[in-house]
């Protein structure tokens, strides 16, 4: 988990956009990656492996939620005061998002699917191989393909639309 705690935490966040669901994936599945050690492969990537952990996990739950209203509930009224200081969450995706992607981009990405986004996210962020991502996701490499040219066209797409208004 140390060593690869952060990566599944950020590949969660990417799926989920929300700190608390990102959270408890992660967690969920290194209960998972516990219970099921025996399982893995010695010589494969265990990156691999636990992603299509989360990416089953997050399938499940949105199986799950589907067709249930969800709102997130703020915290409270009042405005946060940090004093200057920086909160005690830090927000490792954000800061990436914030250092590397412009904020049309961003908030494109967030507009795809969740197919859509696991796919772009997997090969251009994280630049695993089709074949990488064909077994974490649990599709075929034509699937993938199809999946990825889709989201790139459809962020293409939104990007253009959100820079042009």
């Amino acid at each position: 988990m140390e060593q690869h705690g952060k990566a599944t935490y950020n590949f969660a966040y990417r799926l989920t956009r929300n700190e608390a669901d990102a959270s408890d994936l992660t967690q969920e599945a290194f209960i998972r990656v516990y219970r099921a050690w025996r399982s893995f492969v010695p010589g494969t990537s265990f990156l691999s492996w636990i992603y299509r952990i989360v990416t089953n996990l997050y399938r499940d739950e949105l199986r799950r939620r589907k067709g249930r209203y969800q709102e997130e509930i703020p915290e409270d009224n009042a405005p946060q005061e940090y004093g200057g200081d920086r909160p005690l969450a830090v927000h490792p995706i954000e800061e990436y998002v914030e250092a590397q992607m412009s904020e049309p981009v961003a908030k494109a990405l967030e507009a795809l699917t969740p197919d859509q986004r696991a796919v772009l996210v997997l090969a251009d962020i994280e630049e695993y191989s089709y074949q990488e991502i064909a077994e974490i996701v649990g599709c075929s490499i034509g699937t993938v393909r199809s999946r990825l040219h889709r989201a790139r066209n459809q962020l293409r797409r939104l990007v253009s639309e959100k820079t042009a208004s």
